[in-house]
């Protein structure tokens, strides 16, 4: 079993009279992680409840501040698995934190949706929030020597981080493993709690940013393209985001003229799910795509090293009109880094405009430097 670095993370700021709320899609190991915090916990007396279960809904299908009460009361920690599946999960946590404000609860949710509307209805300023995101280099290179861990990148480029995939060695399976992710998990729990007219069109609108990681992406384009108006291919974009699939990144800019201020990115939270969209499995050596790969792959890599750690970080990209770009601008409370994303380029010289501008140099992360930047 991997451990991930999540555990230590949420362990290390764990509160009582908080809800500790872990959220990510399907597949990406949450019932796991659950299970390594209860080790944790192996001399206390806890409670774990599975939502998806009957009996954990019968459970707590009650806002009974009695009935709850006798539930939970002689227990110091509670664990609650897949909550978004209990109805009024959010208002029966409410009830429980308030009646005991020394106990820890931590519950898990495979969707931003139900849950989260009512986490920021009922429980403001009483829950911790964090995504568990498929497995990170880090975790899945915990046993390895570092000179080893970049043996490990074609095939992260190609079939992403999904835990289950360590079992699998061949990749047809692998194969087979996403497509499955794709075609009955990736928007189940979005069409179930939003709704969707039309489910096709919403795995059309995946398809093509599949086919546009690392380009700034024109809702015009793709509302054209889908047949459908600008407002829905926005509001199914948000849904993806929503739903673990997709994140936007928008561009960094002080009101500057020459900078593009309003378009967005969008990355795939697992280079596997977006491969399965667009059917692209074959060899690094035999791609037209791959400098979109390594983008996003760093983009989503660095991602998780900021969340994990608790950085508070916002990530933009920076382009202006006349065609120069940077792929990745880190703005933090203390200073701002610019970062280019290369494969194989061992000189880089930072866009003039930008570097007038904003007095900063861009680092240059490839092949051979990326380890430091993601690890």
């Amino acid at each position: 079993m991997i451990t991930r670095t999540l555990t230590q993370t949420i362990i290390k700021h764990l509160k009582s009279g908080f809800v500790t709320i872990i959220y990510g899609a399907r597949r990406v190991g949450k019932t796991v992680l659950l299970k390594q915090l209860v080790s944790y916990f192996k001399d206390i007396p806890l409670l774990f409840l599975n939502g998806d279960t009957q009996e954990t809904r019968d459970l707590l299908s009650t806002t009974s501040e009695v009935k709850l009460s006798q539930l939970v009361e002689k227990y110091p920690v509670v664990f609650i698995d897949e909550a978004q599946r209990i109805p009024n999960i959010s208002l029966v946590l409410k009830i429980i934190i308030d009646k005991y404000p020394e106990k820890k609860i931590i519950v898990t949710g495979s969707s931003l949706l139900e849950l989260a509307k009512g986490a920021h209805e009922n429980l403001t300023g009483r829950n911790i929030t964090y995504t568990l995101y498929p497995l990170s280099t880090k975790e899945i290179s915990s046993d390895l020597a570092d000179h080893k861990i970049p043996y490990l990148l074609e095939d992260q480029l190609i079939f992403g981080g999904y835990p289950y995939l360590t079992n699998l060695s061949d990749p047809r399976e692998k194969q087979a493993y996403l497509n499955s992710i794709v075609n009955d998990y990736l928007f189940k729990d979005v069409l179930a709690l939003e709704r969707i007219e039309n489910p096709d069109i919403l795995k059309k609108t995946a398809m093509l940013l599949a086919f546009q990681i690392g380009n700034l992406v024109s809702f015009n384009e793709l509302s054209n393209t889908l047949g459908i108006d600008i407002k829905t291919v926005s509001r199914y974009a948000h849904v993806l985001e929503k739903g673990f699939v997709v994140f936007g990144v928008g561009s960094y800019s002080t009101n500057l003229r020459s900078e593009i201020a309003k378009r967005k990115k969008y990355y795939f939270y697992d280079l596997g799910i977006r491969n399965a969209l667009t059917n692209q499995f074959f060899s690094l050596s035999s791609r037209t795509d791959l400098g979109n790969l390594w983008e996003n792959f760093l983009f989503v890599e660095r991602k998780k090293k900021q969340e994990y750690a608790k950085n508070i970080i916002q990530s933009y990209f920076w382009k202006n009109y006349q065609g120069a770009e940077i792929d990745m601008i880190e703005v933090s409370s203390e200073k701002i880094q610019a970062f280019e994303f290369k494969w194989k380029v061992q000189k880089y010289k930072t866009p003039k405009n930008f570097q007038e501008n904003y007095k900063i140099t861009a680092s240059l992360i490839n092949k051979d430097n990326y380890l430091e930047f993601i690890i």
